[in-house]
């Protein structure tokens, strides 16, 4: 926990001194300047157990907000998708590598390493989670997220939404919408799409990636992370 607990204290301190700020890219180099790498970052968790439900993101959402109540109510946190490999049975398959990603602000970091030690129960499977190790956004280009929900179920007028979203933001950047998810809210099944952002300046990248894009941000929809290929995507339309 030594290099979690460095991090903490530099953004602590960064914090004290109103330096941790948060805003879109603008065409203002004194305005763009503000976006800090360091306002949002990644917690890998390590977590053990056997597997979990393909679709896991509302019952997770549920355990993590009932250790940890402000998650609910803290727009900026982001929760990733739990990564393994599929069974066949509606399931993954989880390993020794397979961690917990929750992408936090700066000033919620220090709440986050009450959950080691903690145990969470999704469908069947119980599981457990430990120390977190901090991981800092960095500017790339593409990025990719495997769900973005805008409320559109139609690809078309999810692509509309999403042009609309990246306009409003003032980012600049193509994008490649590929297969459509379906992901449990809680209420009812909704329906998104991977996307895939490419031609994008590296300065709009960091923003993006604190932001997100979209609905649902908490169960693992709209979260970026960098790609290497537009390759892998699965296809599509590009736009």
């Amino acid at each position: 926990m030594g290099g979690y607990a460095r991090t903490k204290r530099a953004i602590r301190h960064r914090i004290r001194c109103g330096r941790i700020k948060i805003s879109w890219y603008n065409d203002n180099p004194a305005e763009a300047r503000e976006v800090d790498a360091s306002a949002v970052s990644d917690v890998y968790l390590t977590l053990h157990g056997s597997t979990v439900p393909v679709d896991h993101a509302y019952p997770l959402f549920c355990e993590l907000t009932r250790l940890l109540p402000w998650i609910e109510d803290e727009a900026m946190l982001g929760i990733h998708a739990i990564r393994g490999a599929m069974n066949g049975q509606d399931e993954l398959v989880l390993n020794h590598r397979t961690k917990l990603v929750v992408r936090c602000p700066a000033w919620r970091l220090n709440e986050l390493p009450k959950l080691a030690g903690q145990t969470i129960h999704i469908g069947q499977q119980s599981l457990t989670l430990g120390e977190g190790k901090i991981k800092s956004l960095s500017r790339y280009s593409p990025l990719y997220a495997h769900c973005v929900v805008t409320g559109h179920a139609d690809e078309k007028d999810f692509s509309r939404e999403v042009l609309q979203l990246l306009t409003e933001k003032g980012i600049d950047s193509r994008f490649i919408c590929g297969k459509q998810q379906s992901i449990f809210d809680g209420k009812e099944m909704v329906a998104g799409y991977s996307l895939l952002l490419h031609s994008l300046p590296l300065e709009h990248s960091l923003a993006l990636q604190q932001q997100g894009l979209g609905l649902h941000r908490k169960l693992g929809c709209g979260i970026f992370i960098p790609h290497k290929s537009i390759v892998a995507v699965g296809s599509i339309n590009s736009v």
